[in-house]
């Protein structure tokens, strides 16, 4: 294992601890690692300001209902940019998805929904997150992955510059890179 592997597991890890450490008495689940670290990537990622959003909550969406109330109770109280986190259940096909989402997390959807989603989020300031397998690849932003028991992260630079969102030099340290143009040393 290089040490470049070791410190990205070490910091991931540091990135979780604080989100899970309520639970930790109990077992954390999978989805409890995944909103863990939707919760701490947002903090790394800058949106356009479009309006003063110091008053309007922090919309997290989700499109699965069976982590929708693990979601509720996660993020509950908690804030994000001095914003409170709002968690909302997206049904059906929405047409302005930036009206609705800060973060749009598609959780174990088919591919067809997935690219339907990816499709309306195109563009928009929305960060989309996904555990589906190559969802950074196929156009979504980050993508988490589940090897070997640990959650990695994948970048898709190309698909958040689009959006006019701006990622921390530290998160994209921590990822697997996708259609990065970019040249930048790692």
């Amino acid at each position: 294992m290089t040490v470049r592997r070791t410190i990205r597991r070490a910091l991931l890890a540091r990135l979780m601890l604080s989100f899970c450490a309520p639970v930790l008495g109990d077992r954390v689940s999978e989805d409890d690692v995944k909103l863990a670290l939707i919760y701490k990537i947002a903090r790394f990622v800058t949106w356009p300001v479009v309006n003063d959003q110091t008053e309007s909550p922090f919309r997290i969406c989700v499109a699965e209902n069976s982590i929708y109330e693990l979601a509720l109770d996660r993020f509950a109280d908690r804030n994000i940019r001095d914003r409170s986190i709002e968690v909302h259940l997206l049904e059906g096909s929405t047409t302005v998805l930036s009206e609705q989402c800060d973060v749009f997390y598609i959780a174990r959807i088919n591919k067809e929904r997935v690219a339907e989603y990816l499709e309306i989020a195109s563009g928009e300031p929305v960060l989309t997150v996904s555990d589906t397998p190559d969802f950074a690849r196929n156009g979504g932003m980050i993508g988490l992955l589940t090897r070997g028991g640990n959650v990695t992260i994948s970048i898709n630079v190309a698909a958040y510059e689009s959006s006019g969102l701006t990622v921390s030099s530290q998160l994209l340290e921590l990822a697997e890179l996708v259609n990065d143009s970019r040249k930048v040393q790692r």
